[in-house]
């Protein structure tokens, strides 16, 4: 769970660790992580650290000290399927390029204007109404629910685990599951959001 209870996520790990370990920037381990395609982890002895490495290069990466992290109490139990999308790897590094041009953080996803049955995830600065926009139309979803909505992600939150596939579903109660291979993250939506039954 992020310091700001914005982002939390959940996996099953088929790996066996040595021990039990805190991590305080989940988005820069997994950075660190993916910057290799088959990487061997060493966990230090005295449960300091780790090794990430590939025999060329190495991530020396340290522990949190657990005392310091925010940690879920329990699980979130929303089905969060007023809404699903599927975005693929290109179209979302194409959302997070947009996002770094348009220095904006906010991603928008509404019905389309064209009044088809899709969607479009927009990137867009929602607080100047004459700011730059990027538009992705999105065929692949599925809308469950008559109101007019205007679901408002803060991008920083888009911590994921490389994947081939994103299944976003979103929830009227301004939260969002994404699916990312094995991993379920959980997303709270920005104050922004409107949602109109």
């Amino acid at each position: 769970m992020s310091v700001s209870k914005t982002l939390m996520a959940k996996t099953n790990i088929p790996d066996q660790f040595p021990y039990e370990f805190g991590i305080y920037d989940l988005g820069e381990f997994l950075a660190c992580i993916n910057m290799f395609d088959n990487p061997t982890l060493a966990f230090d002895d005295n449960k300091k650290h780790l090794i990430i490495t590939d025999g060329i290069t190495t991530f020396k990466y340290f522990f949190s000290d657990k005392d310091i992290l925010t940690i879920p109490t329990k699980d979130i139990d929303l089905e969060c399927d007023d809404v699903k999308f599927t975005l693929t790897h290109d179209q979302l590094t194409q959302l997070r390029k947009a996002s770094a041009t348009l220095r904006t953080n906010q991603l928008s996803v509404r019905m389309s204007n064209t009044g088809s049955q899709f969607i479009e995830a927009v990137v867009v600065d929602k607080t100047n109404p004459t700011s730059n926009q990027f538009t992705l139309n999105v065929p692949s979803c599925s809308i469950n629910t008559t109101a007019e909505f205007d679901f408002v992600f803060d991008m920083n939150n888009f911590k994921f685990i490389n994947s081939d596939s994103y299944e976003f579903g979103i929830d009227k109660k301004l939260i969002a599951s994404v699916m990312a291979g094995d991993t379920k993250y959980w997303i709270a939506l920005d104050k922004t959001t409107t949602y109109k039954e």
